[in-house]
């Protein structure tokens, strides 16, 4: 009956370090992460800081590995605004932005699918870049995709006189089949003009 005493302290041992290992684990892992309240301070002092703003944080939500942070600010004009940002669950990490990968890169596909369409069939935009109406036709109608350089000409410096030649006068301007069309226009005339078509989710 003696030896089995020997071996308790052994076994104590064992169990003790295999618990020791585990609220190590718990611990080190609460210490890498900061709580939802901690990335909602963090936003606000972020924001109250780069923007002079005052800031409330309405909420914070863990979405996806992140927080999610949903806070109204209020300007020196006593405009309001709301603003939703990203913290990564260490507090590290600050986005404005998340996307869905899968979404985002089907509606990637979409976008290139439609302007190598609208360049198979001939047609170009023309435009001179700091232009607002250009940038309007460029990144609110077509999605200021970087497939757009197939299709669209910036009428400045050694490509001015080919626009002029074109017969461009205005910006922007499409040309298709021919015609010159002056002004923005909008996704539907591009298809109902080329018959591509800008597939949507």
């Amino acid at each position: 009956m003696k030896p089995k005493g020997k071996y308790i302290p052994v076994y104590t041992l064992i169990l003790g370090v295999i618990l020791g290992s585990i609220l190590f684990s718990l611990i080190g892992y609460r210490f890498g992460n900061i709580s939802a309240d901690e990335a909602g301070s963090k936003v606000k002092d972020v924001y109250e800081l780069a923007t002079g703003a005052n800031v409330d944080v309405m909420s914070v939500i863990k979405e996806n590995e992140m927080y999610k942070v949903i806070a109204k600010t209020i300007d020196f004009l006593g405009q309001e605004s709301v603003l939703e940002v990203y913290v990564s669950l260490d507090g590290k990490l600050l986005s404005e932005r998340i996307v869905e990968l899968d979404e985002y890169k089907t509606s990637l596909e979409r976008q290139k699918t439609f302007i190598d369409c609208l360049d198979e069939k001939g047609l170009r935009i023309f435009g001179i870049s700091n232009n607002t109406a250009t940038q309007l036709q460029l990144v609110q109608i077509l999605g200021g995709s970087r497939f757009l350089s197939k299709i669209y000409v910036d009428c400045v410096g050694e490509n001015l006189q080919g626009c002029l030649d074109t017969g461009i006068v205005t910006v922007p301007s499409v040309t298709y089949q021919g015609e010159i069309y002056e002004g923005v226009r909008t996704i539907e005339w591009f298809e109902e003009k080329t018959g591509c078509r800008l597939e949507k989710d």
